[in-house]
């Protein structure tokens, strides 16, 4: 559950982004009903600040780290970076910094990549009119080649929260050819923006084992996979190297009725590449124990043998609201690089969702899209950041980038 980039609060950021961008050449980023995965404004309140030992809960303090403790440690053999690659999900800023210090902290982090989730709706307001809202997809395109990053793009006809495609295609089947063509034409023009040879992959649906299929044919994965065949025929003959892909949740992919039917893996036979989302949760969204990434990515590559995985998203919120705090968050991170070493191979890149803490208020907007307010939720989607919203480095931060510079990021 990706706490997706909200397009109205990007107006001022892609503004800033765009002025960002010229001066880098002048110069030379409903959910499952178990939660085990999920996402993608200043109140004033001051929530991360250290509390010398004090116990985590659910009012005030709710991510402290716990500074009676020694700080986590990460003492293990680590494999040489590859040619893996590394994002993170900068477009929300914090309380005291601005876009350029995204920019600033990605670079001291050594990313690859940058990413962004768009709807076809958005992208095509009305049949055959194309629109890039608040040019996001070709500023963001700039800023990535500007810092020679690659840039990680999905398109959503569908996603957990629901079906986005044009108004005049809502009652069409996706194994309808007008789907595949309009789609098509839209990715053409996407390409006129950002040239293919920037993006990792398209993503061509987020988190769509999440969507809710009761209103739709009963045919419906057979007609998505349909889709998927035509999109990734016409973009492999129209811009050869270019890897097509579709996004779900790590939970979805490895578990549930759809999974037993095998319809994950038939999608995946039509694809380069598989997109998955990963926040270890329990149903009350509740932190599962960081040592758990170890089965959870062996289970994720038993399920693919042999097919690359792009981690889209990959979190750990630190709210003790979750049962978590910036020392298990940290914990985390130290986890799912080693699971990482032990899959080099197969998992080719990882989205870390994300820099910054929001705000309450900014959490709150977060959850609109899911229909979901209560406080749990909203402490998961506000406490994934790596750093805290008042601008410090939380834990994970800290450790993130000790990670990867032993790895050679």
């Amino acid at each position: 559950m990706h706490p997706h980039h909200r397009f109205g609060t990007m107006m001022v950021l892609l503004s800033v982004l765009i002025l960002s961008t010229a001066s880098l050449y002048g110069c030379g980023d409903d959910p499952q009903s178990d939660a085990q995965d999920g996402p993608s404004n200043n109140d004033g309140a001051n929530n991360d600040v250290p509390n010398n030992g004090a116990e985590n809960n659910d009012t005030g303090n709710n991510d402290a780290p716990n500074n009676d403790e020694p700080a986590p440690l990460c003492d293990v053999e680590v494999e040489p970076r590859g040619d893996r690659m590394l994002g993170i999900d900068l477009l929300d800023t914090n309380q005291s910094g601005n876009f350029e210090t995204n920019l600033e902290h990605a670079r001291e982090l050594g990313i690859d990549f940058i990413a962004l989730h768009v709807l076809w709706d958005q992208l095509e307001p009305d049949p055959g009119q194309f629109t890039d809202p608040f040019n996001a997809i070709e500023a963001l395109g700039q800023v990535a080649q500007a810092n020679g990053w690659k840039f990680a793009l999905t398109i959503r006809p569908i996603d957990l929260t629901g079906k986005t495609v044009p108004d005049d295609l809502e009652g069409t089947r996706f194994n309808d050819p007008i789907m595949a063509e309009r789609f098509n034409a839209l990715v053409d023009h996407v390409l006129t923006l950002v040239p293919p040879e920037v993006l990792t992959s398209l993503q061509v649906g987020n988190e769509i084992d999440g969507f809710d299929t009761r209103a739709e044919h009963p045919e419906f994965w057979s007609d998505y996979g349909f889709f998927l065949a035509a999109v990734a025929e016409h973009i492999h003959t129209r811009y050869p190297g270019l890897k097509v892909g579709y996004t779900g949740t790590h939970h979805g992919l490895t578990q549930g009725a759809l999974r037993d039917l095998g319809v994950w893996t038939a999608l995946a036979t039509v694809v380069d590449v598989l997109g998955v989302t990963y926040y270890p949760l329990e149903s009350d969204f509740g932190v599962r124990d960081p040592q758990d990434v170890f089965e959870d990515f062996d289970a994720i590559a038993q399920e693919f043998p042999g097919m690359p995985l792009y981690f889209q998203e990959i979190g750990y919120q630190s709210s003790g609201t979750n049962r978590s705090n910036q020392r298990q968050q940290a914990e985390f991170f130290c986890q799912a690089f080693q699971a990482w070493d032990q899959h080099r191979d197969q998992i080719h890149l990882m989205n870390m969702v994300r820099l910054n803490d929001a705000s309450h208020e900014g959490a709150l907007e977060l959850a609109g899209p899911y229909g979901l307010d209560n406080e749990e939720f909203t402490e998961y989607l506000r406490t994934l950041g790596l750093r805290a919203w008042e601008g410090e480095p939380k834990e994970a931060y800290d450790l993130v980038l000790e990670e990867v510079g032993k790895r050679g990021w």
